[in-house]
């Protein structure tokens, strides 16, 4: 199965990408991401959130995240901006 993070995380989990999003892509991806961070976990911790998605150094503390995150930017791209109605 092809992964959204397929060449663009090297197996010592450096992120290796350099494609470019405007500041609303970033927005709405960030949504979209949150909301399936949510239904994958049930969690809405901002504490787990935020500690697992960080990155040292270029390396991404949990590559889930990283996998969410790619596949969010695309689906901004594919589908647009969420639906405010999924939202709450």
């Amino acid at each position: 199965m092809k992964r959204a993070s397929d060449g663009k995380i090297n197996e010592d989990g450096i992120i290796s990408s350099n494609e470019m999003i405007t500041e609303k892509e970033g927005y709405e991806a960030m949504l979209y991401m949150l909301k399936a961070y949510w239904e994958a976990t049930g969690s809405n911790d901002l504490t787990d959130i935020l500690s697992g998605g960080s990155v040292n150094n270029s390396k991404v503390i949990d590559t889930a995240y990283w996998e969410y995150w790619l596949e969010a930017v695309e689906k901004v791209r594919k589908e647009g901006s969420p639906p405010l109605k999924e939202l709450y």
